[in-house]
């Protein structure tokens, strides 16, 4: 006979495999300031491209303007300019990161626990299950 309460704790458990398992999978494998400071890294690495590209956008489409004031530009002002916008951009960028990334392992954190409770639930369903067939046997023999 099937017991519909542990099909129903399988299925549940079954879902969270197919749908969140994955996504979840680093909230089990690392510390909390661990998976933060690994997408922190690579939020650094593809922000620093996406700046630099956003740049070069950018002197593409004022290349007549540059052109024009290339004699006049003071090299040091713009360096220094370019240096705090990327700043700039890299705190906003990191901040961001950080922040959602913290949320999403928190959110994720949750979903494992669950993950977890539902295992054990059902774990107990067998156990009790076996206990209560091997109690049978016992009364028959």
């Amino acid at each position: 006979m099937v017991n519909e309460q542990r099909l129903h704790s399988m299925i549940k458990i079954a879902k969270f495999d197919a749908n969140d398992g994955k996504r979840c999978k680093p909230m089990i494998q690392y510390a909390r300031k661990d998976y933060v400071a690994l997408q922190l890294l690579k939020s650094f690495v593809v922000g620093t491209i996406a700046f630099f590209m956003m740049l070069g956008l950018w002197v593409l489409y004022s290349m007549d303007a540059l052109m024009e004031q290339i004699n006049k530009m003071d090299f040091v002002k713009a360096a220094t300019t370019l240096g705090l916008l990327y700043g700039i951009f890299m705190v906003i960028y990191l901040l961001a990161t950080y922040i959602i990334f913290n949320m999403k392992y928190t959110y994720g954190r949750k979903k494992v626990k669950k993950y977890y409770a539902g295992l054990k639930k059902i774990s107990a369903m067998y156990l009790r299950e076996e206990r209560l067939k091997g109690n049978g046997n016992k009364d028959w023999d």
